[in-house]
């Protein structure tokens, strides 16, 4: 019996889509061997030994091939559809001009005015630009050294500590 015991967690339509596996031979209550009996390699290489088990298998892979395209086909459909759904509520420019490397927020408000689509975050954009220097502010000072960044993180960690005991 060959066994793949999966490592991620990943199921669409009853298919574990997760990545990592390994692979178990059972040939009997006390004999169990890995992969490597049927030349599977960490690397997935397509040895001979593999090649070999794969053809004396291919009617058995064959059946379930055609149910886990259609499953992968259906994945695919459903990410397309979600990463167009938020790039229609906030861009990916958006979030690398202000979240990955921020700019300046000079600007800023009137680009993002041009390229945002939601409404939402066009009236976020042009009430919040107090927010948005501060925001910046604090990215330049504890982009100074990684100094900087240990010592924010650590403060704002105690004082959010603090805050939260007090109230």
């Amino acid at each position: 019996m060959l066994r793949i015991k999966r490592r991620g967690q990943l199921v669409w339509e009853d298919l574990q889509l997760g990545s990592g596996f390994d692979v178990e031979l059972v040939y009997g209550k006390d004999v169990r061997v890995d992969g490597g009996a049927i030349g599977l390699t960490d690397d997935y290489d397509l040895t001979p030994s593999l090649a070999r088990f794969l053809m004396i298998n291919h009617d058995r892979i064959s059946e379930r091939l055609g149910h886990i395209e259609t499953t992968l086909a259906s994945y695919r459909h459903h990410n397309r559809n979600e990463c167009s759904t938020k790039d229609r509520v906030l861009t990916y420019r958006f979030l690398s001009c202000v979240y990955d490397l921020p700019k300046p927020p000079t600007g800023l408000t009137e680009s993002s005015l041009e390229f945002e689509r939601d409404l939402r975050v066009r009236n976020l954009m042009t009430s919040g630009k107090d927010a948005l220097l501060a925001a910046y502010e604090r990215f330049v000072a504890v982009s100074r050294s990684e100094a900087t960044r240990w010592w924010y993180i650590f403060w704002v960690r105690a004082w959010t500590v603090v805050i939260l005991k007090t109230h």
